[in-house]
């Protein structure tokens, strides 16, 4: 959406700048009313709207008295906004932005995206009124309605003279959080867009952006750029920590983060993005030592109510990923404990299937008992019944933060299991069904590995043929016996 205009057009408008108030007049009068009985049945003080409609110069009218007028007259929502837009502007082009504002707001809820473009354009022939559309998509992102003030972000990102502008930065990033998705591709599109806007952004922002950056490039499996943003997380929360310390040292009163999370979270999350990058690599003697420092975070001091929570967290995870470097490093004394502790823990279920799957095909295993107990995941009933359906609409899926990152697991966990199957020479009816479910998933949100695992579905199918004709042979014996 360009915020353009023709500065004649301005000029042109307000040569007719009483067109509203003909129309509201003619209209008022072709309805049989009086001024009286007008301002009795709009509620508009009758010496206001006398100024508002008869004064020379007439009052300016706000945008809470037109609707007013418009409900009273019964006409739609949004009636005659055009002509109060014109009216906002004198024929220089200045405009008060306390008239402006509340247009915006009103053509917000009612989607009117035309007029919000056309108010927006003729706002940007004065650059100061840059900062106040982006206090206004601030204001609306605050109050959560990130995607009514994204049109704003934009405006003010096509607008902005300084490149280096905090402003800037945090109108991308707004852009960016909230075109993530179930769509790992687009994902990859706005985190490239956004990346060079990153260290201009105020720390609580700058932190959460590491963090999503981290997981973008996760799940796209860009192993570098996955370490660089891990690592570039765990050092400014770092940084953030030390500094805050050094001050409490020195007597001084560090000022207040409004963090999403406790910094610990951010800190120890930059150290689990850094060791994911290792472990999909197989460098797992570099791993370990950050595991080390996840496993004791007791040190880390904060105030904040959910730091020891943050802390005990990341202790349990740890737990969980020294099992997974030793599978994936040949050990398979410990498969047995690491399974009860996912039944223990089926919400971790998903991530250490895919770990023990691809340390069977590594290394050769059985693990059949294992898959056995956890059917009801690998076989959800949602998808073995429905062929109509993807993997977003498994239980599994409801309710998780980050969508893209499950949608990433599946498919890699699905991918090592129709390995398995192929290495071992079985097929199950079932996995057909949950196949069919995964090409439709990688289609719509993951189309980078589409390649990948296409390939290898058709090989199982190819396998699965012969081994159907033998279950039918056998079938058909059982029956005439």
């Amino acid at each position: 959406m360009k915020f353009m205009h023709d500065h004649k057009e301005v000029i042109h408008l307000q040569k007719h700048f009483t067109t509203l108030r003909h129309e509201l007049e003619a209209e008022i009068a072709r309805q049989g009313y009086s001024l009286s009985s007008f301002s009795k049945a709009s509620g508009i003080n009758r010496g206001i709207l006398s100024s508002t409609l008869n004064g020379s110069p007439p009052k300016p009218m706000s945008i809470n008295q037109l609707d007013k007028m418009v409900q009273t007259l019964n006409k739609p929502e949004g009636w005659l906004y055009e002509k109060f837009a014109q009216e906002c502007f004198n024929e220089s082009g200045k405009t008060n932005w306390r008239r402006v504002r509340p247009l915006l707001l009103r053509c917000i809820e009612l989607d009117r995206n035309d007029l919000i473009s056309r108010t927006l354009g003729l706002l940007m022939e004065d650059p100061n009124h840059i900062s106040h559309v982006f206090e206004l998509a601030e204001e609306l992102s605050a109050a959560g309605q990130d995607s009514s003030a994204i049109v704003l972000y934009r405006c003010v990102i096509e607008n902005e003279r300084n490149y280096h502008s905090e402003r800037l930065a945090v109108s991308q990033y707004r852009i960016f959080s909230n075109s993530l998705s179930h769509n790992i591709e687009n994902n990859l599109k706005a985190a490239i867009a956004f990346e060079p806007f990153r260290n201009q952004l105020p720390v609580p922002l700058k932190l959460e952006a590491l963090l999503k950056l981290g997981n973008v490039f996760y799940t796209v499996q860009d192993w570098e750029a996955t370490y660089q943003y891990g690592t570039e997380l765990y050092t400014f929360a770092k940084q953030i920590y030390d500094y805050r310390q050094s001050s409490i040292k020195k007597g001084y009163t560090p000022r207040s983060l409004l963090l999403e999370h406790p910094l610990v979270y951010y800190y120890g999350q930059g150290l689990t993005i850094q060791f994911s990058s290792f472990e999909y690599t197989e460098r797992y003697d570099e791993a370990k030592p950050l595991l080390n420092q996840l496993e004791n975070l007791d040190w880390f001091e904060d105030d904040h109510p959910q730091n020891q929570m943050q802390i005990e967290r990341f202790r349990f995870f740890t737990s969980l990923n020294r099992f997974s470097i030793e599978l994936l490093s040949g050990n398979i004394e410990v498969l047995a404990d690491y399974s009860a502790l996912l039944r223990a823990h089926p919400e971790e279920a998903l991530t250490g299937l895919h770990t023990i799957l691809e340390a069977a095909n590594k290394h050769h295993w059985n693990v059949d008992f294992v898959l056995a107990d956890h059917e009801g995941l690998l076989y959800p009933a949602e998808i073995v019944g429905d062929l109509d359906t993807d993997l977003t609409h498994t239980a599994i899926f409801q309710g998780f933060r980050d969508e893209s990152i499950i949608i990433s697991r599946y498919v890699s966990m699905y991918y090592e299991l129709a390995i398995y199957y192929c290495n071992h020479k079985v097929y199950d009816n079932r996995l057909e069904n949950i196949l069919i479910a995964l090409e439709t998933t990688i289609v719509k949100y993951n189309r980078g590995r589409i390649l990948d695992c296409l390939q290898l579905f058709k090989k199982l199918r190819e396998l699965s043929e012969p081994m159907k004709l033998h279950k039918v042979k056998k079938d058909n014996q059982n029956s005439t016996e």
